[in-house]
């Protein structure tokens, strides 16, 4: 479903925009760090962990007894960076809730049921990660993502209005925050995206189809993702990016 490419293109734009990214990864790891303060948590699970360019994962291995770096793929840099970590664990998983394999399903069938929005929100999704014990859970950078890969990859299956796609992407995202909302945990997300063209007209769409927890901290600030216009041609790109903390 191009999910390695889209991980791969991640590390691209980074030495691309490293400069660019700096605040926002510097805020991102210390919200992360300033973390968990209010809970005796000892192992913790980090979903959406990538690269680790927003992780504070020295911060993480005095915190926790035990880490569990959680993604869909984990980089041959990442494996060879933890390697000699013993608290230290890297799972590979559908953070979607099985979404991932029920789609790639459904569109080998050939199902027309796909072709309904509403049937598609109503894929049963399962909790991730019944195999692991993690304490506190850490969201990072991935709410918004959820959806994003499964939308674009079923477009390309089937002739989609976007709005049809509305309650499948509402649906994925508040199964995330439901799953973990039931623990300690900080979640850190884009919730718009903004656009300003050559010609100085800027436009912005939500990146959220549901409500984030209420949160017991919480903080706000601006991506300059893309200065370059290569994500949107022409054009540079900045999110709106939302931190939140609850026990």
């Amino acid at each position: 479903m191009g999910f390695i490419k889209d991980q791969e293109g991640i590390m691209n734009r980074y030495l691309r925009e490293s400069s660019q990214w700096k605040k926002h990864l510097e805020l991102t790891r210390k919200f992360i760090s300033d973390s968990f303060v209010h809970t005796e948590a000892e192992t913790v699970a980090v979903l959406g962990s990538g690269w680790l360019l927003d992780v504070p994962l020295d911060h993480l291995v005095q915190r926790f007894r035990h880490v569990y770096l959680v993604d869909i793929h984990h980089p041959i840099q990442i494996r060879k960076l933890t390697a000699g970590m013993s608290q230290v664990e890297l799972i590979e998983a559908d953070l979607t809730g099985g979404a991932i394999e029920k789609i790639w399903q459904y569109s080998r069938e050939n199902l027309s049921s796909t072709q309904d929005g509403l049937v598609l929100d109503q894929i049963p999704l399962d909790p991730p990660l019944a195999h692991i014990q993690a304490d506190a859970l850490i969201s990072v950078n991935l709410l918004n993502q959820l959806d994003i890969i499964l939308c674009d990859y079923i477009l390309k299956q089937k002739p989609f209005q976007q709005e049809a796609l509305t309650p499948f992407r509402t649906a994925i995202q508040a199964f995330h925050l439901d799953w973990i909302s039931k623990k300690p945990a900080c979640l850190v997300t884009d919730i718009l995206e903004e656009v300003v063209d050559k010609n100085g007209e800027k436009s912005s769409k939500a990146l959220l189809y549901t409500h984030l927890p209420k949160a017991m901290r919480q903080d706000r600030w601006w991506w300059d993702f893309d200065s370059l216009g290569t994500y949107h041609p022409g054009s540079r790109t900045r999110m709106e990016v939302q931190a939140v903390e609850w026990i």
